[in-house]
């Protein structure tokens, strides 16, 4: 069946590098989402940094807890079964060709701010 993965800084909270190890405030449109693929019985996992060391991952778990959310799966280990990734960083890249995918718009999609790759695909 697979997993989807969600990534925490930047896309489930919000995040600015000034905050250091201090948790975001959730982002409702993604905590929504992840509520909607747990009624569909979907499995979510949070996909971290923070999974690096136990602390980390209790700490999202209890903000998880906090915010409506159940206990979900903490890591930062991709597997094959992993069928998507939601990411704020992440860029597209077509399958088995190492191209970004720039289908979206047809064009290319890139840009850079304030030192970060983004694609609006």
């Amino acid at each position: 069946m697979g997993w989807i993965g969600v990534d925490f800084d930047g896309t489930l909270a919000d995040y600015l590098p000034s905050q250091g190890n201090q948790l975001g405030r959730p982002l409702a449109p993604m905590v929504q989402q992840i509520k909607t693929w747990l009624s569909a019985g979907k499995e979510v996992r949070i996909f971290t940094a923070r999974a690096e060391t136990p602390s980390g991952v209790s700490a999202v778990q209890h903000w998880l807890l906090a915010h409506g959310l159940p206990k979900l799966a903490v890591t930062n280990v991709k597997d094959s079964q992993m069928t998507a990734l939601w990411d704020d960083k992440a860029i597209r890249v077509i399958k088995n060709t190492g191209k970004p995918c720039y289908a979206c718009t047809g064009v290319n999609c890139f840009s850079a701010q304030k030192g970060e790759v983004l694609t609006d695909c």
